[in-house]
């Protein structure tokens, strides 16, 4: 777990304005839309990332950031990335989130 945390608190430096990474490879997804689940919501710094990976491991192994600009904080989140947008909505609104990302054209959705 020591390795994934060092691993992805760099990709975080190198990409503050957000990154999904795949935790069996430590490459970044490609593609599809993400979407974060309900139990890593607000996790940030150390102990957010370790709550974080911890989910991931057990779930779709998925990991997504972002830097917010007001706060300077860093935000992760065990995510699951979808290839239809309305299950992804679906499970953005199951998740009680206010927006997916959609990877493979780089926007946000507000749900």
């Amino acid at each position: 777990m020591e390795r994934l945390k060092k691993a992805i608190f760099e990709i975080a430096k190198m990409n503050p304005d957000g990154f999904t990474v795949d935790l069996t490879t430590l490459k970044k997804v490609a593609g599809g839309i993400s979407v974060a689940y309900i139990q890593t919501q607000d996790c940030f710094g150390i102990e957010g990332l370790e709550k974080v990976l911890k989910h991931a491991v057990k779930h779709e192994n998925k990991v997504g950031g972002w830097k917010d600009d007001d706060t300077g904080s860093f935000y992760f989140d065990s995510v699951k990335i979808f290839t239809n947008l309305d299950e992804a909505k679906k499970f953005g609104l199951e998740n009680e989130q206010i927006a997916v990302f959609d990877i493979t054209n780089l926007r946000l959705i507000k749900l």
